[in-house]
């Protein structure tokens, strides 16, 4: 199983994925010092005037940027930069995600179908010169590690793979109360040395190094400088996260359960978490699609919080049930609590948890396992109209910077992802706070611009338009996969540009 989910993992990491936030990781490693992680500067929100004197106060810890650094040292352009930094992580994830299916559950191959059809993967497995691919497959190795009792080795590496997770994206700390619960839950916190010992030795002597380096703790920075950065609010990431979730593990499988444990506790979930966060500026339809998402999203949460509430009142029987909703909760808990905003790849790590839950919970009857093939094939489906509607928005962005810069010549530029991506490229400078007068910016609609000055003249317009009206990235239909900041709804339809640049004049 664990060959089958390599060699799977593998065939969608090595696959032609756009450039989306890629853009700014290839950008700062270009000329890295890993010896000195944090000695560069970028306009970012929310510091596009000015620079510091370094980028300490930048959210993650350097794992990851050290080695795409290094990755880009030796391989080859953007393709190559993607299979070297992504591949070795995708066998992983895959080598421990498919151990985890075989000791879990009795029906492996479709609980390994439902889990990389899932478009949350398929979508975060593309992103090899992203932090989430990473972090994932580490996690997924503590969690590996946590779960063998007999194997000292493999104890080591879980726990060393949880130190290096927690050093590449602080969320994956969130592990750490996940295996004290169920330790607890389930009487097993005993013999955890090794695993404690070998997941605190690289995390503890990586940030010992930067304090060295830098004069200051960098997680104590990151956290004491957290209100700078703008955020979502509490309400509009629960709804986001139910939302997205629709994303995930197929809920089909979940029709044939009962209402009683399922379908009307997730009513009420769904429909809770949409009046406390709900948006004005929707249509009835929009409604309806948004309050759909958000139930489902719910239904699929419910066999994890099941499992949860039948540990805590003594069932110890499903020992690997549990860890495996600790986990998936856990990493659901952190979008919503941690992270400035609820995006897709986040929740990249509760996909395989999930999975498996959802094939424990109903893979034993045939009609279970009938739907859980059923709903493995929906999402491959959707995993498709995401990934052509992706590929779509990218080459969109890129192709209208460069016919912007082809018809207007700016000067500034304002927005991220592809089109930032071919507008560094072209030489075009970053409009930070200021530009002077005869200046010509050229910002983006749907591609995360910046905020840009009062009193400029709008001197044209540039469009892409495109003919299937799916939507990732759509201000006008409330429409944000990659963070509800932008829009509440995952995905969506519009009649409007896929991508529209505006160019504006300095007077």
């Amino acid at each position: 199983m664990s060959m089958l989910a390599c060699v799977a993992i593998a065939a969608l990491c090595v696959a032609m994925a756009p450039v989306l936030d890629e853009e700014s990781y290839l950008a700062i490693t270009a000329n890295l010092d890993p010896l000195r992680p944090y000695h560069w500067w970028r306009p970012w929100p929310p510091w596009y005037g000015g620079s510091e004197p370094d980028a300490f106060v930048y959210a993650h810890p350097p794992l990851f940027l050290m080695w795409v650094g290094v990755v880009q040292e030796w391989s080859d352009g953007l393709l190559g930069s993607r299979w070297a930094a992504g591949l070795p992580f995708a066998l992983l994830l895959g080598w421990a995600g498919g151990r985890l299916i075989e000791g879990t559950t009795r029906h492996s191959k479709v609980a390994l179908a439902l889990w990389l059809s899932s478009p949350i993967a398929v979508l975060g497995i593309q992103r090899g010169l992203m932090p989430d691919l990473m972090v994932t497959a580490l996690c997924t190795t503590a969690v590996l590690g946590w779960r063998e009792r007999t194997n000292p080795t493999l104890q080591w590496i879980g726990g060393a793979a949880l130190g290096l997770a927690a050093f590449t994206k602080y969320p994956a700390m969130a592990l750490v109360p996940v295996f004290v619960v169920h330790g607890w839950l389930t009487g097993t916190l005993r013999g955890r040395g090794r695993f404690a010992l070998a997941a605190a030795t690289p995390w503890c002597l990586g940030e010992m190094w930067l304090a060295g380096v830098y004069g200051r703790f960098h997680l104590v920075e990151v956290l004491g400088r957290a209100s700078e950065i703008s955020r979502g609010t509490g309400e509009g990431r629960a709804l986001a996260v139910l939302a997205r979730m629709i994303l995930s593990v197929s809920f089909v499988a979940l029709l044939v359960r009962g209402a009683r444990w399922v379908w009307a506790p997730s009513i009420v979930v769904g429909g809770a978490v949409c009046v406390w966060g709900w948006p004005p500026e929707l249509t009835d339809v929009q409604r309806l699609f948004l309050v759909l998402c958000t139930i489902v999203g719910a239904a699929v949460l419910m066999p994890a919080l099941r499992r949860c509430w039948r540990s805590i009142s003594g069932d110890r029987v499903h020992e690997d049930a549990t860890l495996m909703a600790l986990w998936a909760l856990s990493v659901v808990a952190t979008v919503w609590g941690v992270h400035n905003f609820a995006a897709p790849r986040y929740l990249l790590g509760a996909m395989l948890p999930l999975a498996i839950l959802m094939v424990v919970e109903v893979g034993d009857r045939r009609a279970g396992r009938t739907l859980l093939w059923v709903g493995a094939g929906i999402q491959v489906v959707m995993a498709a109209v995401l990934t052509a509607a992706e590929h779509r928005f990218f080459e969109a962005s890129a192709d209208i910077a460069r016919a912007t810069i082809v018809q207007f010549q700016p000067t500034h530029f304002t927005g991220e992802w592809a089109y930032r991506h071919e507008m560094d490229s072209a030489g075009v400078a970053f409009f930070a706070d200021d530009a002077p007068s005869g200046s010509i910016i050229a910002a983006p609609t749907h591609s995360s611009p910046g905020a840009l000055p009062a009193g400029l003249v709008e001197i044209g317009r540039v469009s892409a338009d495109e003919s299937t009206g799916i939507r990732l990235v759509a201000e006008a239909a409330q429409v944000g996969m990659y963070a509800e900041t932008l829009g509440v709804l995952p995905i969506g339809w519009s009649s409007e540009p896929i991508e529209e640049v505006v160019v504006w004049r300095v007077p």
